[in-house]
Order: C-alpha cells, then structure tokens, then sequence
C-alpha cells in the first residue's frame, strides 16, 4: 500500500508555535502547539512518517535557528518570501496562529511553484548581515539624536555646522550651551548632555564596528575584489557578498538585479501597458548600498563606458532614475566579477567591437 503525501505548516513564534499538518485533499490529520524547541517540534512532527513528508512550509524571518536545526534532522524545510506568504495567508478569515500554520500547510501544498522561495543563510552571511543591520540601526538613532541636538540649539539661533568626530561635537556643543547662557541666561546643559553622551557613544560603537567590518573586507578574497570598483566599499561589499552568498545560483547575471529589487516593474491589462518604479524586492539595505555606491561611482569614478551610459541617462530620465539604474548596472557587473574572477574594464572589448 502507498504511503500518503502529507504536507505540513510551521507557524514558529519566539516561544510558542503552531503545527499543522494536511493530507492531498488539504484535510488536517494533525494539528498541534508546542514550545518552540527542536525537541518539542520533532515529536508533533513525528506523527508524520518523514518519507510521507513532502514539504515543511515555514515563513522567511521565522526563528532562522530552529529552521536551521530542523533541516540538519532531515525534515524538508522549505522558507517562503514572507510579503508573498502574507498575501496567500490573508485568503483566511480569520487571522490566528493556528490559522496561518494550516495557511501554511497549503501553501506548500498548492503554491509552492507560485511564491517564491528564500535561502537560508550560512552562519558566516548571518552574522556579517547582523553587523550590517545593527550599524544601519545605530546610525539611524545617532543622526536623529544629533539633529535633536542641532533643532533645539536653532530654536535660538545657534549653529554647529558639520561633525566629523565625537569628541569634535562633544566640543561644540559646550561651547555653544556656555555661549547661550552668557549671552541669553538660557541653560541646556539639562536638555543637551545627556544627547550628547548618547550621540558620542554611538558614534565610538559604530566607529568600532567599522573597524571590524573593514577587517572583514579586507580578509575576503571575494569582497577585496569587488572594492575594486569605485564606489563599492567594505560596507557595500560585505552587503553584496552576504546577500547573494553563491553567485552559481544565478544562471544569469542579469538575475541578480531581479534578485535585489532593481528592476521596474511592468503593468498590462488590455491595451494599456506601461513600466512603473522598480520592484523593490529582497533586501533594502543591500539595495541601499548599491545605489550609494552608484552615487560615488557618478561623482569620483573613471571614465568609462558605463559612466557616460549613466550620463547620458540621467539627461533622459532625471538623476534618481539614472542613479537607480545604475545600481542595477553594477549589481550584475559585480556579479560577473565574482563568477568569472575577472576585473572591472572601464571601456569592455565587446562593447567596443
């Protein structure tokens, strides 16, 4: 007798998760919630043969580590772009845990050639893209917190001007509040200090986190090649690299564009047709770095074939279009870097022939 097909849903959440596991007609023949532990998740799945197993649907983003462990046990874990799965599950009435682990379930049942599909990251792109996203944070809080500081010394005329370093703006602001009451018997030391103290922490914590980022670049063959390229820096670099992590899973250069969201998106119905702002799939902050070093690469690059390229665009089409192009350029000129080992040719043969 043939064993039935079963596919399963794992709703996993920081302490508790949800199971569900359905047949081929999508009926559930078991559904569960356990602690969120491998032990725990391995005995509701074990109800389930793991050859009757065909697929384990789990969200992207969803307790990476316990999906991790699970894969290592065998269990055919499959992770589903979470803004595609989030669509599929909002079919559902009714919005619960267990709801969306039998979303899930059907999912992997009925759409899993339909809503695509993330990697799991090694340990190594993990922790690098950790880095990346704290130090993205942290600079977020250091400028609102300077400019909390610059709006209230406004409010009475002051101005500090750029800041280069944190004792520099440590600097300037005592002497900006010691001149404020002197000349207006207005104190901020109260208001101001302990900003400041919060700003030039940060500003040392990212500086240090620089530092061991820069390290990285340095030490990785394929991030020292990609530097070579004006405007893509270590920080830029170590983006790219973890979030592609294997350049051989993209049959095409182009792909990779696609792959980070660089691509506009296109609209038909009927006899209307038109192209709209890119899709901005995959990771922001990737993205991000690529169109910084698109900035760079305009303003300090060599000449070169795909610097008048983006000249000739940004006539057309307006600078944020061009610089976001040009992003796209250089994602998969990037990629052809890493797959062939080659450098980067300021004016290729091919394009000259």
């Amino acid at each position: 007798m043939a064993e039935v097909t079963l596919w399963a849903g794992l709703d996993l959440g920081q302490e508790y998760s949800h199971v569900c596991i359905v047949n081929e007609a999508g009926i559930p023949v078991h559904e569960a919630r356990c602690v969120t532990d491998l032990a725990c998740l391995t005995e509701v799945l074990s109800t389930a043969t793991l050859k009757s197993l065909e697929m384990i649907a789990v969200e992207a983003g969803s307790e990476p580590h316990i999906v991790r462990k699970l894969r290592k046990a065998g269990y055919p874990l499959a992770i589903f772009e979470a803004r595609k799965a989030s669509r599929f599950l909002a079919i559902r009435r009714n919005k619960s845990d267990a709801s969306d682990a039998r979303g899930l379930a059907d999912l992997a049942r009925l759409g899993r050639y339909t809503v695509s599909q993330v990697r799991l990251k090694s340990i190594e792109c993990q922790q690098l893209r950790g880095q990346l996203a704290l130090r993205r944070r942290l600079v977020k809080v250091r400028v609102a917190t300077e400019l909390a500081i610059k709006s209230q010394l406004a409010l009475y005329g002051r101005r500090l001007g750029k800041q280069y370093s944190a004792s520099l703006l440590a600097e300037r602001v005592s002497s900006q509040v010691l001149q404020l009451k002197a000349e207006e018997g207005v104190d901020l030391a109260a208001d101001l200090e302990p900003l400041v103290e919060m700003a030039t922490s940060l500003r040392l914590h990212v500086d240090q986190l620089d530092k061991r980022l820069q390290k990285a670049a340095s030490e990785n063959s394929v991030c020292k090649h990609l530097m070579s390229v004006v405007g893509v820096g270590p920080i830029c670099a170590l983006s790219f690299y973890s979030a592609i992590e294997d350049p051989e899973r993209f049959s095409k250069p182009t792909d990779v564009a696609a792959y980070l969201g660089l691509v506009p998106r296109r609209y038909q119905s009927g006899e209307v047709s038109y192209t709209r702002g890119i899709t901005k799939t995959g990771s922001t902050m990737t993205r991000t770095h690529l169109v910084n070093a698109a900035l760079v690469f305009t303003t300090y690059g060599p000449d070169s074939a795909l610097k008048t390229w983006a000249g000739g665009l940004r006539e057309r089409t307006g600078v944020r279009r061009a610089r976001v192009a040009l992003a796209r350029k250089l994602s998969v000129v990037l990629l052809i870097m890493w797959k062939t080992g080659a450098s980067f040719e300021p004016f290729p043969k091919a394009a000259q022939s």
